[in-house]
C-alpha cells in the first residue's frame, strides 16, 4: 500500500503546494484588506477576517482538487490492475494527510492574526471583537478538532468525486447548484433566531460527543464515496 501512497503523493504534491501557496496569498490579502478597512475607520464584517477568507479558499481547493483526483484517478488506478480497496486506502491516506496539513496551516494563520491584531486594529472595540470571536470558537480550533476537519474534507472530496464520476456532467452541475444554494442559504439562516438557538444547543453538548459526531460524518461521507464508486469505467 505504501508504494501506492508514495506514487499518488508524487502526482499530487505539486498541485497541493500550489493550494498552500494560494491559501497563504488569500490570508495575506485578508490582512491587507483588514488594514485598509482599519485605516478608513471601518471593520470587516467577519473577524478574524483573514483566516476565515483563507479557510474558505483552502478548503474549497482541497475538496475540488481531491475530488477531481477521485473522479479521474479511480479508473486510471484500476486500469493498472489495482483493486478498489488499494485505491481507497492509498488515495484516502494521501488526501487525509494533505487535508490535515491544510488545517494545520490555517491554525497557524489564526495564531498569527491574533498576534498582529493589536497593531492592526488599534481600536479597543475592534480588538475586543476579534478576541471575542476567537474565544467563542476556541474549542473548535483546538488540536483534537484538526484531524476531524481533515477527515471531513477527505470525506467531502471522496463523496463529491464519486458523485461526479457516477453522474458525469449532470453531477458536476448539481454540485455547483447545491454550492450556490448553500452560499445563499447559510448566511440567510445565520440571521434567524432558530439558527442561533440550534448553534447554542450544539455548543452546549459535551465536546467529545461533538468530536465523535464529526468523525462519524466524515467517515460516513467517505463511505458514501466508496459505495458510489462501486463500478468503474475501465474498458
Amino acid at each position: 500500500m505504501w508504494k501506492n501512497v508514495e506514487a499518488i503523493w508524487k502526482i499530487r504534491r505539486k498541485e497541493f503546494f500550489l493550494y498552500l501557496s494560494i491559501t497563504g496569498l488569500m490570508w495575506l490579502f485578508g490582512i491587507l484588506f483588514s488594514g485598509a478597512m482599519k485605516a478608513g475607520s471601518q471593520l470587516p464584517e467577519v473577524l478574524p477576517f483573514a483566516t476565515m477568507l483563507a479557510a474558505f479558499g483552502g478548503v474549497i481547493m482541497c475538496v475540488i482538487g481531491f475530488g477531481t483526483d477521485v473522479f479521474y484517478g479511480y479508473d486510471f488506478f484500476l486500469r493498472f490492475c489495482h483493486t478498489r480497496k488499494e485505491f481507497f486506502l492509498s488515495s484516502g491516506v494521501v488526501a487525509f494527510f494533505q487535508s490535515l496539513a491544510m488545517v494545520i496551516l490555517l491554525r497557524i494563520f489564526l495564531e498569527l492574526e491574533m498576534l498582529i491584531s493589536h497593531s492592526l486594529f488599534d481600536s479597543p472595540g475592534a480588538t475586543r471583537q476579534l478576541e471575542t470571536a476567537v474565544k467563542i470558537f476556541s474549542g473548535y480550533v483546538s488540536l483534537p478538532w484538526l484531524p476531524v476537519y481533515a477527515l471531513l474534507i477527505t470525506g467531502l472530496s471522496c463523496a463529491g468525486g464519486a458523485f461526479v464520476h457516477r453522474f458525469r456532467t449532470r453531477g458536476g452541475w448539481l454540485l455547483v447548484f447545491a454550492w450556490f444554494l448553500l452560499a445563499i442559504g447559510v448566511p440567510a439562516m445565520a440571521q434567524t433566531p432558530w439558527f442561533h438557538h440550534t448553534a447554542e444547543e450544539i455548543s452546549e453538548r459535551a465536546m467529545p460527543l461533538q468530536l465523535l459526531a464529526g468523525l462519524l460524518i466524515g467517515g460516513g461521507l467517505y463511505l458514501a464515496g466508496i459505495l458510489g464508486l462501486r463500478k468503474s469505467r475501465v474498458s
